[in-house]
């Protein structure tokens, strides 16, 4: 799988500028999660109350770059050399979650130790650490499947709208979602700021927060079980569900 990996690396390093164009989309996730109403304050209270945003932004960025090799069908040269589907996904997996974490988590978290560092802990930084994770393999499957880079948008939109059948249920038929709400991944980005420093009280979904490290690691779980098996079948039965035409 190493050298899967090392072709992935290499890939993006002298496709065009793909990389340089991440880099700086990364940049871009990094700062505007620090912008306010009082213009680019780091802290740590703006970090939580925008980094949904910005880790969407950043993760569909590297998913859609790693997985346009099905756009431009390079990658049907690691079917045809037999490699196996699980070391398809995982190594475009790693490289994804290294490149996420390196250009987009490390900056944010370096930025608030210095500015603000005394409101974020390390369990903290774990929880969100798997949160990113979680992201990063929710995006870069979904592309898998759709065997296209355009899957993103399908992500994009999974994960922006992901509490509105939550929020449907408990404002139209009276059932009551607060438990269930904290197995999503934006509202635990803000179950984590709340560890600290948001005021829930402001928030329009309820949201509990019992128990909320083992609730994330337990989704997070949940999700790389169903999905990334569901990634690796539609590579096996070559699904062809793409939503674009290829190059």
């Amino acid at each position: 799988m190493s050298n899967l990996i090392k072709a992935e690396w290499f890939r993006l390093r002298h496709e065009g500028s793909v990389l340089k164009i991440y880099i700086f989309t990364a940049f871009l996730a990094v700062v505007s999660q620090f912008v306010g109403d009082d213009g680019i304050k780091i802290n740590a209270l703006n970090y939580f109350l925008h980094c949904s945003i910005a880790i969407c932004l950043s993760v569909t960025s590297a998913a859609g770059f790693i997985t346009s090799t099905f756009n431009s069908r390079l990658v049907n040269y690691e079917i045809m050399k037999g490699t196996p589907p699980i070391q398809m996904i995982l190594s475009k997996l790693f490289v994804a979650i290294t490149l996420v974490t390196v250009t987009y988590f490390i900056p944010s978290v370096i930025l608030i130790e210095i500015f603000d560092g005394k409101k974020l802990t390390l369990s903290m930084v774990m929880l969100l650490f798997v949160c990113v994770v979680k992201v990063t393999v929710m995006a870069l499957s979904i592309c898998i499947i759709f065997k296209d880079a355009a899957g993103i948008v399908i992500f994009m939109l999974m994960f922006m709208m992901q509490t509105m059948p939550l929020v449907l249920l408990q404002n139209l038929a009276g059932i009551n979602v607060v438990p269930l709400t904290s197995y999503l991944t934006t509202t635990q980005l803000m179950l984590i700021g709340n560890l600290s420093m948001l005021d829930m009280e402001e928030m329009s979904m309820p949201l509990s927060t019992e128990h909320t490290g083992i609730k994330i690691i337990i989704s997070c779980i949940m999700l790389i079980a169903v999905i990334i098996p569901l990634a690796h079948k539609s590579l096996k039965d070559k699904w062809e569900i793409k939503l674009t035409n290829a190059a």
